[in-house]
């Protein structure tokens, strides 16, 4: 419903105005608001302008409606009833996520993010139901589009998709091999991490998921931007055995921090910085447009952003969680 001339009311004054029918008196109106008499009897003058015609008659012994008074009073009832419910129903939903919420993540994401979000969600919303799936950012693009996932998160933009992206988290991506089986020639950093540089990885025999993995894609333009031919001598798209490979020097991989905390604190792999220049990549948040943002789905992506943040200060990874916006 548009309406051309919007009525001039105030939802507070109606609501003065209501009090005062209640109490019969200005004096007991002003009262029972713990506000001044002579600021609730300018409030009520104000109204009367602005409706152009007489609401209360006064007496000294307080006040009595006018006909239009009257028919102001159940108005005002109505409205000041309706704008409390309003006002807590929308609070409710605000304060009372539930519902099933379902997210598609990369498989070296969900090895950072995906038990400790079930469990986050578990304990502090138990009215959320959350659905986990790891899969290639091409399966997670198409389940966004046919409204199979709530949220997505892969490591390409596309245009043209009735998609909003946004970044959700940067990351160093590092070459990745067995502790005794570090390329010859390496430098050091002032950390003393083994560094590598970008033109370097030309020799080196790599085993990488296949061309339609979002991550191959970051890897891809990184070597095109560069004039760089790789060494690609598998495909798998299998981010466990792509991380067996590498341990058991059988190839080397690129992959960030996060995908091998466990393996590197264990000194079975190791980190080589790739310098010269180095190769970051992002993972953005995806929501279909044209679904609204439920309470329960926000609830999820705030957890999501603080999980991350935590793991980057608790494993010193070299990443950064992009602001909400």
């Amino acid at each position: 419903m548009i309406m051309r001339d919007l009525p001039s009311l105030d939802l507070r004054q109606l609501y003065y105005f209501l009090i005062v029918t209640e109490q019969g008196s200005i004096s007991a109106a002003a009262a029972a608001l713990k506000i001044a008499q002579p600021s609730l009897s300018e409030n009520l003058s104000r109204l009367e302008r602005k409706l152009q015609v007489p609401l209360v008659i006064r007496t000294a012994r307080g006040i009595q409606l006018t006909e239009a008074g009257r028919l102001l009073s159940e108005h005002s009832r109505r409205i000041v009833s309706a704008a409390v419910q309003a006002v807590d129903e929308i609070r409710q939903v605000h304060n009372d996520a539930r519902g099933t919420v379902s997210i598609g993540l990369p498989p070296s994401l969900g090895l950072l993010l995906s038990v400790p979000l079930a469990e986050t969600i578990q304990n502090e919303f138990p009215h959320i139901r959350l659905r986990i799936t790891e899969a290639m950012s091409g399966d997670i693009l198409e389940w966004m589009m046919s409204e199979r996932l709530d949220l997505g998160c892969v490591y390409e933009v596309r245009d043209g998709l009735p998609l909003s992206f946004h970044p959700l988290l940067t990351e160093q991506l590092f070459l990745v091999t067995a502790s005794d089986n570090l390329p010859l020639g390496l430098g050091r950093d002032p950390s003393g991490m083994p560094t590598i540089s970008g033109a370097a990885l030309q020799s080196l025999p790599l085993a990488l998921p296949s061309a339609s993995h979002g991550a191959r894609k970051v890897v891809e333009r990184f070597a095109r931007s560069r004039g760089l031919r790789l060494d690609i001598v598998l495909e798998i798209d299998s981010l466990p055995q792509i991380i067996v490979m590498a341990a058991r020097a059988s190839a080397y991989t690129i992959l960030p921090h996060a995908a091998v905390i466990n393996e590197v604190a264990a000194g079975l792999l190791t980190l080589v910085r790739i310098v010269d220049p180095s190769m970051i990549r992002t993972a953005y948040l995806l929501r279909k447009q044209s679904r609204p943002v439920s309470q329960a789905s926000a609830s999820v992506e705030q957890a999501m952003k603080m999980i991350l943040s935590e793991m980057i200060d608790r494993f010193q990874l070299e990443a950064t969680v992009s602001p909400t916006g």
